[in-house]
């Protein structure tokens, strides 16, 4: 990644319109594509003036950046963004994500802090909700975007009875940090940690005799359905100097209570350490570009729709990737064999060699860039092209042999074509100087090195054009009795059809090593598809274990509260996981996948479909055979 690509300040990422819209900057957008690395990014939402952005600029690891403002007006309009290196994480990029200050009177505008808050929660890794003074029920009930969630966001396109359910898998980690907070951690007399006071806040009113209790349950339990992961901070006032308090951005650590520095830099250390790669669907790790499009896609949808479909997003930026896939990597592979070929190969064999080895550095590219390629359509496609473009070098490479081989006979053969041109030949005892001749001229030929696929090719040509001019002198050489010539005639014709035979071999071997490329490029698909088929499986294994323990734990946290009705609708969704986490742990995983590869096999090797399906059959049982041993072992 460039190093001007490493923010020096932020930028806005999405803009507010006139008309009342949101739309991403095209600026924003142009710095992101540049950005190859996986991306961290961490979202802070809240209430306006108070005090967001001096939590971004510290895990920005500066004094400035994002605008504090010191007025009773809010500062930041949109969602801003700044990207820097990763303090933590070796050739990842944190992203950071200041936004607008909901419940901004100057707007009065709920649709859009609804808007930039859905957005800053579907695009980061860890959300920080950012509120002051305690958690009571004001503070929760001034996070009632919450509650709006299940009627903005949508994670399939169909209806899905346990949508909201599903929310946890796709959600960030989410951290509640308290500003200004001037209370004992104290619960019953009873010192407790800041995550314990978070949780007993979120502890439902039983029973829910009152519609109003309903309601503030519902806000509580949805916060702990939604966000698997919750974490709290509570900050004291960073000073009692009013005048420190209205210039953040020029005081110095010294300046400021030393339990809000400490509180400060254990917040950015949890970031750091916590939050984790962003994940398109779970399994495709997000980079700058993949991001940019995330954010142009969410925030048309929205704005269009007022719903936002994750698994419409998904599709629709998968499509774009593909697509970009194909381009680069099969880029690649014709780069590559520019670079690294120089025509003519010696032999059939070095030229698939070559080939093959480009080929499978470019599928590599298109396997690490490629997501959610239903029926393999452009694996297949990036294949096809592939295959083109190895017919166009070999065709190059035949070309330079051809041309190379012809200039080699024409310098060989000059005097003899002359001799034949001025009838040397056609005196007595001139066949044998004739055949003498093309003796020499087919030695000397054989003896050049580098003449490339086409050498016998060339030779063959050139010998079986002189046959009827050699027929001729034989005939015109009054030297020899007929049956002399009759014997010459039949031992020429022997000798055509020995050199025709080695010709057919020749090509036969050629074509035998064609088909043993195509084999070996087939063979190679199935196995990087499979490899990547394995990794995205243990990522959703491992994504729904840990969903497992989380749920778990929300389940034993409602039983121990005596709330029974939640406490067993978690433990449906547990059960519902646990079928789920033994399809995976399952060999049976993988075998829908090979009735698909045999298309993905027929596809690549047409005229041999019989081979196609046992060279596809061949590696899947193989790579079965494999897993069942590896779940044997554990």
């Amino acid at each position: 990644m460039a190093a001007n690509i490493l923010l020096k300040a932020p930028v806005c990422l999405i803009k507010n319109t006139p008309d009342g819209k949101l739309e991403v900057n095209p600026d924003a957008l142009e710095i992101l594509s540049k950005i190859t690395q996986p991306v961290v990014v961490v979202a802070i939402v809240g209430l306006y003036r108070t005090g967001k952005s001096y939590l971004m600029n510290k895990l920005a690891g500066l004094q400035k950046g994002f605008d504090l403002g010191y007025t009773v007006q809010s500062q930041t309009k949109g969602i801003w963004m700044w990207c820097k290196p990763h303090p933590t994480k070796k050739d990842h990029v944190l992203v950071l994500l200041d936004t607008e200050g909901l419940g901004d009177v100057e707007k009065g505008d709920t649709k859009n802090d609804i808007w930039i808050f859905s957005l800053a929660l579907l695009l980061s890794s860890a959300l920080v909700y950012n509120s002051m003074g305690t958690i009571n029920q004001d503070a929760i009930d001034k996070l009632h975007f919450v509650k709006q969630i299940a009627d903005l966001i949508k994670v399939k396109s169909k209806d899905n009875d346990d949508e909201e359910a599903d929310f946890s898998r796709h959600f960030p980690i989410f951290i509640w940090a308290v500003r200004d907070f001037n209370l004992k951690l104290e619960i019953d007399g009873k010192l407790v940690t800041e995550d314990e006071y978070l949780d007993n806040a979120l502890k439902l009113q039983q029973p829910e005799k009152t519609v109003k209790i309903q309601e503030l349950n519902m806000s509580r339990n949805r916060l702990r359905m939604y966000f698997r992961t919750r974490k709290c901070f509570v900050f004291e006032r960073p000073s009692d100097d009013i005048s420190a308090l209205q210039s953040m951005e020029e005081v110095q650590d010294q300046a400021l209570k030393s339990s809000f520095v400490t509180k400060s830099k254990e917040f950015c250390q949890y970031v750091f350490n916590n939050a984790d790669i962003k994940y398109l669907d779970g399994t495709r790790e997000v980079d700058g570009k993949c991001l940019g499009l995330m954010a142009k896609s969410y925030t048309e949808t929205i704005c269009s729709s007022n719903i936002a479909c994750m698994e419409n997003v998904v599709m629709s930026v998968s499509e774009i990737e593909n697509k970009v896939a194909v381009q680069e990597a099969s880029k690649y592979y014709e780069d590559k064999m520019k670079e690294r070929a120089t025509f003519p190969t010696d032999t059939m064999e070095t030229f698939m060699d070559l080939s093959g080895q480009c080929e499978k550095e470019a599928l590599e590219i298109f396997m690490k860039k490629s997501y959610n390629d239903k029926g393999h359509k452009f694996q297949i496609e990036f294949t096809g092209i592939v295959h083109e473009k190895k017919s166009e070098f070999l065709k190059m490479n035949e070309t330079a042999s051809r041309n190379r081989c012809k200039e080699l006979i024409e310098t060989l053969a000059g005097n003899f074509e002359k001799a034949l041109s001025e009838g040397l030949y056609t005196v007595p005892g001139g066949h044998q100087t004739f055949k003498e001749e093309l003796k020499r001229i087919e030695e000397e030929y054989n003896k050049e090195p580098n003449k490339g696929i086409q050498g016998t090719q060339v030779l063959q040509e050139f010998l079986k054009s002189k046959e009827m001019i050699g027929a001729t002198v034989l005939q015109s050489d009054n030297a020899l009795t007929e049956k002399e010539k009759e014997m010459e005639a039949e031992r020429a014709m022997a000798e055509a059809r020995e050199r025709e035979r080695k010709h057919e071999e020749e090509k036969e071997s050629q074509n035998k090593e064609k088909i043993k490329d195509d084999k070996r490029s087939l063979e190679e698909n199935v196995k990087q598809l499979l490899e990547k088929v394995e990794r995205e499986r243990k990522l959703m294994q491992e994504q729904v274990e840990r969903i497992i323990v989380d749920k778990e734990r929300e389940r034993k946290r409602y039983e121990d509260q005596g709330v029974r009705r939640n406490a067993s609708m978690y433990q449906a969704q547990i059960d519902d996981l646990e079928v789920e986490r033994k399809q995976y742990s399952e060999p049976a995983w993988y075998t829908p996948i090979i009735e698909s590869i045999k298309s993905v096999a027929s596809a690549f090797l047409p005229k041999t479909i019989v081979l196609a399906g046992e060279v596809a059959n061949g590696v899947m049982t193989s790579f079965l055979n494999q897993k069942k041993e590896e779940m044997g072992k554990k």
